[in-house]
């Protein structure tokens, strides 16, 4: 069992880095960028503010609208790298998921970037971290205890 300080701390951090990126931010992190409609006071000014970006970095990128969701993805192949990254987290998510489930939680992502992951059980709330990279390192409730709601 990994150490719950430790496992909430690095949950912080984690959080605490995923919410001060802006849109492109988010878009160089996760190939993609979405955000409702209403959100946005003027959704060609996202648009064309995301392809300047982009052009500027000399990164290909499709925005659109669709169903009041603004979007801007990527174009383009993935680097072996970022497959590489999608394999391994594929992998142990599956394996995680049968542990928590194993455990009676009803696991769901809560937050994913790169080979960092949060997990919640939609029943009882129960967290559980994940580092992929780090050996993996996997701590939390959601995988150490039993979910007491059903």
């Amino acid at each position: 069992m990994e150490d719950p300080v430790e496992i909430q701390q690095r949950v912080e951090k984690l959080v605490k880095r995923v919410r001060r990126r802006d849109d492109y931010g988010k878009l160089l992190a996760t190939s993609q960028a979405i955000r409702p409609v209403g959100e946005v006071d003027d959704p060609d000014a996202w648009r064309a503010e995301i392809k300047r970006q982009a052009r500027s970095d000399r990164i290909k990128v499709r925005t659109g609208v669709s169903g009041g969701m603004l979007w801007a993805v990527t174009a383009g192949p993935l680097t072996e790298a970022q497959q590489e990254e999608g394999i391994r987290h594929f992998h142990l998510f599956n394996r995680l998921e049968s542990d928590a489930k194993a455990r009676g939680h009803a696991f769901k992502v809560a937050l994913r970037d790169g080979e960092e992951a949060v997990f919640r059980c939609e029943r009882c709330g129960a967290v559980g971290y994940v580092d992929a990279a780090a050996g993996p390192f996997v701590g939390g409730q959601l995988f150490e205890s039993d979910c007491p709601g059903e």
